[in-house]
């Protein structure tokens, strides 16, 4: 996961309230970073995908993925709250405060979406959730994410 996320890709205490916000703060970022040609494509593609179904996972958590012809470069881009984003469905109703989003190139989806897959199935277990909750800087949550699986 190294060379798909970067420091400069977490943020951290954002005022985010609303689903699509969070949809419009990781579109502007994916096009300030250079990752996406076209933010209102990478909106539109993280929000025609949770049509499909919720991304919510527990605990607060939401693996939110794009995958569009406009994102030029794979990434992994996380996002804490400040509060809480309060009209995202869950499974188990928790208002999600951890949002982890993968953008995908068109032609890099299969690969990436494994990576995704991954992900998602480490953070079935509660323990990694409790672990990426208590992560309280951007080192942190990088390292977290970043660990081998075998260590986790």
């Amino acid at each position: 996961m190294r060379e798909l996320l970067q420091k400069k890709y977490i943020y951290l205490d954002v005022d985010l309230h609303t689903r699509e916000e969070v949809f419009h703060f990781i579109s502007k970022e994916s096009f300030k970073l250079g990752l996406a040609e076209n933010q209102v494509a990478v909106g539109r593609s993280l929000a025609e995908r949770e049509e499909q179904s919720s991304t919510g996972l527990l605990d607060g958590i939401a693996i939110p993925h794009a995958i569009s012809a406009d994102i030029k470069v794979p990434a992994i881009l996380f996002i804490r709250a400040k509060e809480g984003v309060t009209d995202w469905q869950t499974i188990d109703n928790s208002q999600v405060k951890q949002v982890i989003t993968m953008l995908v190139p068109k032609d890099g989806e299969q690969e990436h979406l494994e990576t995704l897959a991954d992900l998602s199935g480490e953070l079935v277990d509660e323990e990694q959730r409790k672990k990426l909750a208590a992560c309280l800087s951007v080192d942190e949550v990088y390292d977290f994410l970043n660990q081998n699986d075998n260590s986790r």
